[in-house]
């Protein structure tokens, strides 16, 4: 475009309002000095100058476009449409493992430039790694990236391998392991290729299972060796004031695909530990740390129903040993009683563990034969109060004035023991008592023999008048015929004693008996079957002298239990007047019981039979061990007592070698010597 040359030939108006005109002009310049102008624009082709009016279209440079113009107006540039932009490439397109970004410009347009990088393990196989955006849009090709490679690795035919060793690419893992189990790896357990193509790690060997010395912190190996083969203990030591942390002895084992000493070698150092915080019912003095040196100490202090150290403490002190244990387990433990039945004690309820906590009670019952010494049984620090609980029932001898034991007779007697007892003369009846619970039960009962009232003739009682009299009463007679004359009677027994007569002697009564006479003031009597005098003899006579018969006596019960059976090792003397023995037994035996009581046609007591009456104070022998060619001397025994001695005789001609003849019973065994009877010597 160009703007108008003014025409020179003109007529004077008119040239005058041209040159009016010319004035309102926009210059080329003031476009390029202005806030309109862009470098994108292209501006080779625009005029110096341009009049008021005019409209001139802007171009782009290459690689721009737009619709740009500008309007002179006045003196002043206007503009129309857009103003240049770079042209768009759109996306430069991805790569496969690879990654791009702007190296220049801020988007996909004209005059940008994006880089391509491999992916870590990939490499670049394409000439250029970028790409341009152009007029005509983006030069080159999408680059192309491929994996690293790693070489082959070879390994003995002994190893397991799991993986591809010889085409692994990048990130390929490869593991390793021993075909035997007798075998070990040597080596990495796996390998990868990595993003060099490199191969990551050593290729394994599998050998024999061994293990290399360790490091001990704080301790030493004693016996060093290069390696250790499976199975072999290590032998090391601790220092001063450390322990081993393990207890077992540590043992090449193989482990995995490799070895290890198991458990690891390691020291730690000794001490002491308390558990903080501590149990309920513990505490501990000093209370601010956990940790003890040996011959530290700490007070462990318990509440009221715990324990600790013993059953009675509450308090104790522990000290930290050598070893790293205390003295004692440094924990309060809540006190209970055993669970375990009493003696004795035939039921409770104490099976549950809160009904066995310190002070609680428990009820109870008691087995037969024995009682309980409390209502209830309570957990003390003693374990279970009362001690015992159960009281064996016993009851001591009761005598009675008026009867005899018959059966039984001892000191004490313990629970259902029964005594039998017969009335002594005088008296009639028999009873049993039983021991129970409370003392003796059973009647005890003895009637006294009661004596009718007598007639004396030319006599009257003086004194109460009744028709029988017990034992130990009296009447007072007095004689009609001599006022003066007065006697008193008694009744023993049944048996009026100091009757007197007003005339002669009175008729006369024999109690359980019968009399013949009398003849010549001589009366003679004998006893009913069952009953037998106090005199010997089966019969008596009595004489009259001064109103009284002198000489009468009483029948008593005779023995009816037929002979006194023989009691071997021991002697019976039988009691006058009684139906009762005497047991006494040889030297070296004692009784178990100490006489024989006849009661109801049996001698008691019926528990024992008589061998077993006289039993000996030591266990007996048996009869002495035979002695070729020789006799005892004395009569055959079945048993010697304790100490006894026997001597043994040599057959004639024959003589006792070593002068040794004579053997004792020791409780129950012969003594051990060689006697021998060797014959005589040839002449």
């Amino acid at each position: 475009m160009h703007l108008m040359h003014l025409t020179r030939s003109c007529v004077l108006l008119l040239c005058t309002l041209t040159l009016v005109k010319s004035q309102d002009t926009c210059t080329r310049e003031q476009f390029f000095n202005g806030d309109l102008f862009d470098s994108n624009f292209d501006t080779t082709d625009l005029e110096a100058t341009y009049l008021s009016g005019k409209q001139v279209r802007v171009g782009c440079n290459v690689g721009y476009s737009g619709f740009f113009k500008l309007i002179c107006v006045g003196r002043e540039w206007q503009s129309r449409g857009k103003p240049c932009q770079p042209k768009s490439c759109g996306h430069p397109g991805d790569a496969q493992f690879a990654d791009f970004h702007l190296e220049k410009g801020q988007d996909f347009v004209f005059g940008s430039q994006v880089v391509y990088t491999c992916h870590k393990g990939y490499q670049m196989v394409s000439r250029t790694n970028n790409r341009h955006c152009l007029d005509q849009g983006w030069d080159g090709v999408v680059p192309v990236c491929e994996a690293q490679q790693c070489r082959v690795i070879h390994v003995d035919n002994n190893v397991q391998v799991v993986g591809d060793l010889e085409e692994a690419t990048y990130g390929n893992v490869v593991r390793f392991s021993c075909k035997s189990r007798n075998e070990m790896l040597s080596g990495s357990q796996e390998m990868y290729c990595d993003e060099n193509g490199e191969w990551r790690g050593q290729a394994p060997i599998c050998k024999e299972v061994t293990c290399t010395e360790p490091e001990i912190e704080n301790g030493r190996v004693l016996e060093k060796f290069p390696e250790y083969k499976e199975n072999e203990v290590l032998n090391f030591q601790c220092n001063l004031h450390h322990k081993r942390t393990e207890g077992r002895p540590s043992t090449c084992t193989k482990r995995g695909t490799g070895s290890e000493w198991s458990p690891t070698p390691a020291c730690e150092l000794i001490t002491c530990r308390l558990t903080l915080p501590p149990l309920e019912g513990t505490r501990y003095d000093p209370s601010s740390k956990n940790k003890f040196s040996p011959g530290d100490t700490v007070r462990v202090i318990c509440g009221e129903k715990y324990w600790v150290s013993t059953r009675q403490d509450t308090t104790a002190v522990n000290t930290c040993q050598g070893n790293g244990e205390w003295t004692f387990t440094p924990v309060c433990q809540e006190f209970t009683c055993s669970d375990r039945r009493p003696q004795h004690v035939s039921y409770w309820y104490a099976g549950y563990l809160y009904q066995r906590k310190l002070d609680k009670t428990v009820s109870y019952w008691c087995a037969e034969g024995y009682k309980k010494t409390a209502n209830l049984a309570t957990c003390t620090r003693d374990d279970w109060k009362p001690n015992p609980l159960c009281q064996e029932i016993t009851c001591n001898k009761q005598s009675y004035p008026d009867a005899d034991i018959a059966r039984n007779d001892r000191n004490i007697y313990r629970y259902d023991d029964r005594v039998d007892y017969i009335c002594k003369n005088g008296y009639e009846g028999e009873f049993t008592l039983t021991c129970g619970e409370t003392g003796w039960i059973g009647d005890a009962k003895c009637i006294g023999r009661q004596c009718k009232r007598p007639h004396i003739d030319k006599a009257q009682i003086t004194s109460t008048l009744k028709e029988t009299y017990s034992h130990n009463e009296h009447l007072e007679y007095a004689c009609t015929n001599n006022t003066e004359r007065v006697f008193t009677v008694t009744c023993e027994k049944g048996v009026w004693t100091g009757i007197s007569y007003c005339s002669g002697c009175p008729t006369a009564d024999v109690h359980n008996g019968f009399v013949v006479g009398p003849y010549n003031d001589t009366l003679y009597y004998t006893c009913k079957n069952g009953y037998e005098l106090h005199t010997e003899g089966w019969w008596a006579e009595a004489k009259c002298n001064d109103g009284i018969w002198s000489g009468l006596d009483h029948c008593f019960v005779n023995n009816t239990c037929g002979e006194i059976p023989v009691i071997p090792n021991g002697n019976v003397t039988p009691r006058r007047g009684e139906n009762n023995a005497r047991i006494t037994c040889n030297e070296g035996y004692r009784p178990r019981v100490n006489s024989l009581t006849c009661h109801k046609g049996k001698w008691l007591p019926k528990e024992s039979s008589p061998e077993t009456i006289c039993t000996p104070t030591a266990v007996p022998c048996n009869p002495p061990p035979k002695v070729d060619n020789a006799v005892v001397v004395g009569s055959y025994q079945k048993e010697y007592l304790s100490d006894s001695e026997v001597t043994y005789q040599c057959r004639d001609k024959y003589v006792v070698l070593d002068g040794e003849d004579t053997i004792r019973c020791n409780n129950g065994q012969w003594e051990e010597k060689n006697i021998t009877c060797t014959p005589p010597t040839p002449q």
